[in-house]
C-alpha cells in the first residue's frame, strides 16, 4: 500500500512502496479488487482463499500488491464491488475447491491456472455479490449462495 515514510521505518521488513516514477509500474489505481494467496499449506482447508480488497477502508490513490498474491482485476482496473464479493464467493466455495483439485495437485495458485477455470456467468456473480455485506459469510451459507444463484434450474 501507498504510505507514507513514518510507516516505512517501524516496520522490521518493508510494508509500503513510495510512489515516484520508478515505482509506478508496481502500483494500480485503488478500486476494489479480488486477492488470492499465491501459496497455500497442504493443512490449509481450501487451496485456494480469496479476498475483496475495499478501497474505502485505506484511503490512498494507488495500491501495491505484494507479489505473493494474484489480484483479479477488469482491464487493469477494480472490478464492481458486487462483482468483486460474488467472485470472491465463488473462489472460496467448496465446489470451486474440489473443481480446482481436479487440474491442480500442487500447493501453489498461479495466475495461469486461475485464468483456466470456468466461471459462473457475470449475471450470477454479481447476484451472488448481492448477498455479500462486509464479511465473507461461513462456508456453509457460501456453499448454499452458490447453489441457490448457479447452480439452481427451474
Amino acid at each position: 500500500m501507498v504510505s507514507s515514510i513514518g510507516l516505512l521505518n517501524q516496520a522490521k521488513k518493508p510494508n509500503a512502496i513510495l510512489s515516484s516514477p520508478d515505482t509506478r509500474d508496481l502500483l494500480i489505481t485503488s478500486g476494489y479488487y479480488v486477492l488470492t494467496k499465491r501459496f497455500t499449506a497442504k493443512e490449509e482447508r481450501r487451496r485456494v482463499v480469496a479476498a475483496v480488497y475495499d478501497p474505502h477502508l485505506i484511503t490512498a490513490p494507488l495500491v501495491g500488491i505484494e507479489n505473493h498474491l494474484n489480484y483479479f482485476h477488469a482491464r487493469g482496473k477494480g472490478l464492481s464491488p458486487s462483482l468483486a464479493k460474488g467472485l470472491a464467493l465463488y473462489l472460496n466455495s467448496t465446489l470451486f475447491d474440489q473443481y480446482f483439485r481436479l487440474f491442480s495437485g500442487h500447493t501453489q495458485v498461479n495466475a495461469t491456472d486461475l485464468r483456466k477455470v470456468r466461471y459462473p456467468s457475470l449475471e450470477q456473480l454479481l447476484r451472488c455479490g448481492s448477498h455479500v455485506e462486509n464479511r465473507m459469510p461461513d462456508q456453509k451459507t457460501v456453499d448454499m449462495i452458490l447453489q441457490k444463484e448457479c447452480l439452481s434450474y427451474g
